[in-house]
């Protein structure tokens, strides 16, 4: 047990650098995951920055129109100014312009073909809900003229509101305290895989780098302990080393959750965790063998969780990434532990339908650690008999 009992002793020299990480990492998640349970409590109006340019003052139509929308517009009255319109609406003063031309209630009435005139901010946030309300109220008003020619603008607008004013109740069924500890787990163990990695091509790369150094690989050539009996050693070290960042990450995660539910999908987000970090203690053996030095596993271990977990979902969801990144990403088992963590968050009942897609990313996870493991080997070998 030679090598074994000098595994952790090169790991005591590697342990102030984990520490560190850790207590940096381990602040993360927990501000990123105890976001989660803040609940929404209700939905509120936002109303959105509109100069008004009004030229029918005078029509009721007009009046109730404005007043109907004013529940989604915060009017600013501007003087028609093409030059100052565009600059509110340049410098961010305003978000929305809208124009009621001369006549425009008469002239709607007699059922001519009239619009209102409407400029906004390309891609603003809430441009689509004034422009469904204008589309709504005028709409409304055009099937009535059309069903009732001969009504008057008082009872035209009477009509209207009545039917703008029905509103219904819409609820959602749901385990709250579920969805809660879906949610916080999800967010959780997605900014755990970063993590994760960053550690083990940290922690393992730098013990590997001795091992696989060329002075020390002739010494162990010479020795009574054989190749198979050094990696067989080596290998679990490694897996102690994972599986305690497995364990730790397993309790916090428990203990800083509200909810001390322990059911099917909590099991499922643990299980993929642990398949997980068989790829991440892969990728990491690979990049040990492949890198020349510690300052660049250093250097590795920084910037490559970083990349893969920014293209893979771990810190923008997948649903916001787009599908040439997506693509790209699915060639990293970190993609698919991402994708089995969605999964999971989205589960309403546990049977084979729903969790054989969650059984099958990990299969493909556990295929990219053997396909890393092997291509390990190899190079390892190659690199044995040419040193």
């Amino acid at each position: 047990m030679q090598v074994f009992k000098l595994y952790f002793k090169l790991l005591k020299s590697a342990a102030p650098a984990l520490i560190i990480y850790l207590i940096i990492f381990t602040v993360l998640i927990f501000l990123l995951s105890t976001n989660h349970r803040k609940d929404t409590a209700g939905f509120e109006e936002t109303k959105i920055e509109t100069a008004l340019i009004n030229y029918d003052k005078d029509s009721i139509l007009v009046q109730d129109f404005l007043d109907y929308i004013s529940r989604y517009c915060d009017f600013k009255v501007y003087e028609d100014n093409d030059i100052k319109l565009s600059d509110a609406l340049f410098f961010h003063q305003v978000e929305y312009i809208l124009t009621i031309p001369y006549d425009f209630g008469e002239d709607f009435l007699a059922g001519k073909e009239v619009e209102v005139e409407k400029k906004n901010i390309p891609g603003g946030t809430y441009n689509l809900s004034v422009d469904n309300a204008v589309n709504t109220y005028l709409n409304a008003a055009r099937l009535y003229l059309k069903a009732l020619p001969d009504i008057s603008e008082e009872d035209l607008v009477v009509q209207i509101r009545q039917d703008l004013e029905k509103t219904t109740q819409v609820s959602f069924i749901q385990d709250n305290n579920k969805g809660k500890e879906n949610n916080f787990y999800n967010q959780y163990f997605n900014t755990a895989s970063y993590i994760l990695l960053s550690c083990c091509l940290l922690g393992i790369g730098m013990i590997m780098l001795t091992f696989h150094n060329v002075d020390i690989l002739r010494r162990n050539m010479v020795t009574p302990l054989t190749n198979m009996d050094m990696n067989l050693q080596l290998i679990g070290g490694n897996l102690i080393f994972v599986l305690t960042y497995d364990v730790f990450f397993i309790l916090f995660g428990f203990l800083i959750n509200q909810d001390k539910t322990v059911n099917g999908n909590v099991l499922l987000y643990w299980l993929n965790l642990i398949v997980f970090s068989f790829s991440a203690l892969s990728m990491s053996y690979l990049a040990a063998i492949l890198v020349k030095g510690r300052q660049a596993n250093n250097a590795l271990s920084t910037v490559l969780p970083l990349g893969l977990s920014f293209i893979s979902g771990a810190f923008v969801p997948q649903l916001l990434l787009g599908d040439s990144v997506l693509k790209m990403a699915s060639f990293t088992p970190l993609y698919w532990f991402i994708k089995g963590n969605d999964t999971i968050a989205g589960l309403a009942r546990l049977d084979w339908e729903n969790i054989k897609s969650i059984i099958y990313y990990m299969l493909i996870q556990i295929g990219f650690a053997a396909a890393l493991f092997s291509l390990s080997l190899v190079i390892s070998k190659n690199k044995r008999q040419n040193n």
